[in-house]
This record gives structure tokens, C-alpha cells and sequence, in this order.
């Protein structure tokens, strides 16, 4: 039986081992620092990016691996809506659901509710959001979990790992977010661009379970209390930091901005702030290492984790060799 070690335990490192081959051991390592992206994140699994109306790379297949690993208990039944205010707005979305590509993800058009300033609400087929905090809790209790932070790790001539120099397994998988200490490590230079995200908890006046986007995306937590966010800033070049405190600048953004088509008062309960792993290229990292035997990574999935990671995890297994 094969033991392996996946150091990170945000999405990536719960895709790669929830989806671990049959008769594998799985050991998490897991620092459990609860401002890492994950466990900050809003969990939307999204195919499109709607600011720009394109289709995600790899939409279709991302989408549909999520799809089969997310248990339905911890997923949303709603899907995302994009708010049109305008009648070119409408049109366009109307039009683009004939596009090759992207419009197998545009549903629906249907009426903006009152408290939304906007002509219709443009459904984004297969969306949804997954409760990521609970899940992750959830998906911990099915593997052997540490704590312990991984200060040494070596490879032995018998083709094994060492780890803190006292557990030795068949392979490691590195899924350490935007630290990626031990990726940089042994890889290099991977081309990581991390960005600070930051989030708002909010009451509006309106109760609704809509999971809404505009400028950016609010998600309704339930009794009128919504997750209101977005990035604002990038190419952050290494990984050794915290996150900073909420910006206030950007706070009052973030309002100012939800405020042109969200109506009502909006309340400020408290902000949040993250670190994506996030690359210049916006694309993904994952494989195993062309010259060390059993050692393997998946990481840079920036805001687009909950969508890639299962696919990426999938992919990465598919190709082990240890």
C-alpha cells in the first residue's frame, strides 16, 4: 500500500486526496491558518468570466469533474446571475447564447427583482456556489490530519520521501497555496503572481438567496446578510507573508460599486482579507517533478479553484508514476 503526503489542505490538497487512487494511504499536513484562501473564499463555481464574456479555460470539462466530486449536500441549488441594466446589455447576452463556445454556459433570461437596479437577470448555466469552509471540515475527517508544519523534506536514494525527518512515504504532493514554499523549492520559478483579495459581510435591506454579480459578486450568507468581493491587487511576487488588514479605500469601493445596482441601505458587519494563488498566465500548476521520483504538485488556481481543482487532481493522478 502506498503512503502518501499532501502538504495543504485548502481545495487543491482536498481534491488530490479525495481523489488519491485506490489503496493509497493519504497523510495531510495541514497548518490550518484560517485565512488562506480557501477557507476565505466564497466557494462560486463559475464557467465564465463575466466581465470579459468568455468561457473559463477548460470551462466544460472543470465544470463537469466538479460536478461529480462536490457532494450535493454541501452545494447550492441556485446558480449564478449576471444583473443587465441596459438594453444592449440584454441583447448581447441573447446573442451570445449562440456562440460556440461560451453560450452552451448562458441561460435564461429572466426579470430583475425590485431590489435590483438592472432591466434582467442572465442565468449562468451549471454554476453554483460550495459551502467551502464546511466542506473542507467535512472532507478532513476522512484522512489522517497533522498540524505539524513540514520544515525538512528529502528525498532517499530508495526513491521514498522524508518529511521532518521521521515519516517517510511513496510520494508527496505539494498543495500549499500562495506560500508555495516547497514548489518554489524544487521547481524554481513557476511564474506565481499572488493577489490580495478582500470581502465584505454586509446587511442589505433585501432578503434573498440570488447569487448575484455585477461589478462583483454578492452572495447571499442568508437573513439579508450577503459576501460582497473581489481582487485589488496583483503580482505579488513571493509567498512568505500574511494577508493584510482590510483596506478602507477599498472597502468604501466595494460599497460605492454595489450600491449602483443593489438597492437599499447597505450595512458594513465586518471585511476579510486573502492571498490567491494566482500566476501571471492565470493558468494552473500542477504535475509531478521530471527528476525526482514521487514528488508532484497542484497549485495556482487563483479565484478559479473550486471550478479547476478537481479536474487538475484528476489529471495529476491520471499521470502518476511513483
Amino acid at each position: 500500500m502506498k503512503r502518501v503526503a499532501i502538504v495543504g489542505f485548502g481545495i487543491a490538497g482536498s481534491a488530490a486526496a479525495r481523489l488519491a487512487p485506490e489503496g493509497c494511504t493519504v497523510v495531510v499536513f495541514d497548518a490550518g491558518i484560517l485565512r488562506c484562501s480557501s477557507r476565505v473564499a466564497t466557494g462560486l463555481v463559475n464557467p465564465i468570466v463575466l466581465k470579459r464574456r468568455r468561457a473559463v479555460w477548460r470551462a466544460k470539462e472543470a465544470l463537469e469533474a466538479a460536478h461529480r466530486m462536490y457532494p450535493a449536500e454541501f452545494c447550492s441549488t441556485e446558480p449564478i446571475y449576471e444583473v443587465l441594466q441596459t438594453a444592449a446589455e440584454v441583447n448581447d447576452w441573447g446573442a451570445l447564447r449562440d456562440h460556440p463556445v461560451i453560450g452552451e454556459f448562458l441561460g435564461e433570461l429572466v426579470d430583475a427583482p425590485e431590489y435590483v437596479s438592472g432591466l434582467k437577470l442572465g442565468m449562468v448555466r451549471g454554476s453554483f456556489r460550495l459551502r467551502i469552509a464546511a466542506y473542507l471540515d467535512w472532507a478532513s475527517q476522512q484522512f489522517e490530519c497533522s498540524t505539524e508544519p513540514v520544515v525538512q523534506l528529502r528525498p532517499l536514494d530508495s526513491g521514498a520521501w522524508l518529511i521532518n525527518e521521521r515519516q517517510e512515504f511513496d510520494a508527496v504532493l505539494l498543495c500549499e497555496g500562495y506560500q508555495a514554499r516547497w514548489v518554489e523549492h524544487f521547481w524554481g520559478d513557476l511564474g506565481f503572481a499572488r493577489t490580495l483579495g478582500q470581502g465584505l459581510r454586509i446587511q442589505g435591506a433585501a432578503a434573498s438567496s440570488l447569487m448575484l454579480h455585477r461589478s462583483h459578486f454578492l452572495v447571499p450568507d442568508g437573513e439579508g446578510i450577503y459576501q460582497l468581493g473581489a481582487t485589488y491587487a496583483s503580482g505579488i511576487e513571493h509567498g512568505d507573508l500574511d494577508p493584510p488588514a482590510a483596506d478602507k479605500g477599498h472597502t468604501l469601493e466595494l460599497v460605492k460599486s454595489a450600491a449602483s445596482w443593489f438597492k437599499g441601505e447597505i450595512e458594513v458587519l465586518d471585511a476579510w482579507t486573502g492571498i490567491r494563488p494566482t500566476t501571471k498566465d492565470r493558468r494552473p500548476r500542477w504535475g509531478w517533478h521530471p527528476e525526482l521520483k514521487g514528488l508532484g504538485m497542484l497549485n495556482g488556481l487563483g479565484s478559479r479553484g473550486t471550478l479547476h481543482a478537481p479536474l487538475m487532481a484528476s489529471e495529476l493522478w491520471n499521470s502518476a508514476k511513483f
